[in-house]
């Protein structure tokens, strides 16, 4: 159960001792995930990322959890729009597509874990926690455009390569629009959805799954709208859950550091909502998974 469809586990790794990681690692495993779904932000840090998790892992003495964790990680490849990235958007997204092969052919015990791109995509929500410090000037109306080009070639990437794509979207929906429906490869996943119904319908009509962060339980909170009608209205063939830890924490720990198992509070949020067991919702999650991973 509590499946996770992303995680930033290496800022989990930065901002925590090993012990206080691996505490994380088996108190995720007691909730018996088929999946945990680990992101990452540059072109290469697949390497780095599945290094610094099999690592930890083999350190786990239990035999049970260590196994059951390294089945149910998989693994994303992607460049976030950043400035240098959107600069040297080709030569990011030539070195991507290398990555992504070499690993995929690698001993790397996780090769066969990586299944998307992304996430990738177009941010203008300069206060994002994520994005702390980004320069917002830099975001003129060229590199704007810039930015939805880098998010084209990582799209036509996955047209390439047949693999999903990770999808992220803030305060951008216009430009994503765009994007979309110029290539044409609507095979993935919308994830930390914020937006309203339209644009939720935009996605749905396309083919999208629909993933929903600790950000869908703050209702009624400075600069978040009430989300509760659209947990509902998403589709059970559709619908995915993660915690996008370690930022946004759902309620009732919200401002305080996200961890992977407060995924519960979510589920707990969208089966209220959606007037559905827990375990119902579990199982929904995880079919959904296992259509796109699969």
């Amino acid at each position: 159960m509590y499946s996770d469809s992303l995680i930033n586990f290496d800022s989990i790794i930065q901002n925590s001792s090993e012990e206080e990681t691996l505490e994380v690692l088996s108190r995720i495993a007691e909730y018996k995930p088929a999946f945990l779904i680990d992101s990452g932000i540059r072109e290469n840090d697949i390497w780095a990322r599945t290094e610094k998790l099999s690592s930890l892992l083999d350190t786990l003495d239990d035999e049970n959890i260590k196994a059951s964790l390294k089945k149910s990680l998989y693994f994303t490849a992607g460049i976030m729009p950043d400035s240098d990235s959107i600069e040297n958007r080709f030569d990011a997204v030539e070195n991507l597509e290398n990555t992504i092969r070499d690993f995929k052919e690698s001993d790397s015990e996780f090769a066969n874990h990586l299944f998307a791109i992304g996430p990738c995509g177009i941010d203008h929500d300069w206060d994002s926690v994520e994005y702390e410090g980004r320069d917002h000037e830099y975001f003129d109306n060229s590199t704007i455009g810039d930015e939805k080009d880098l998010f084209a070639l990582e799209l036509t990437l996955g047209k390439k390569l047949n693999m999903p794509v990770i999808v992220h979207s803030r305060k951008g929906f216009k430009d994503t629009q765009d994007v979309l429906q110029t290539i044409k490869w609507n095979k993935g996943i919308i994830h930390g959805f914020a937006y309203t119904k339209s644009e939720i319908d935009f996605f749905l009509d396309l083919g999208w799954y629909i993933s929903f962060s600790g950000t869908v339980t703050y209702g009624g909170k400075k600069n978040f709208f009430d989300m509760s009608d659209l947990v509902a209205y998403v589709p059970k063939d559709r619908i995915l859950i993660e915690s996008d830890s370690p930022y946004y924490a759902p309620v009732p720990l919200k401002n305080t550091l996200n961890t992977p198992e407060n995924i519960k509070y979510v589920y707990e949020y969208v089966a209220a909502k959606r007037n559905i067991p827990m375990h119902k919702l579990c199982e929904l999650v995880d079919n959904n998974l296992r259509k796109l991973i699969d």
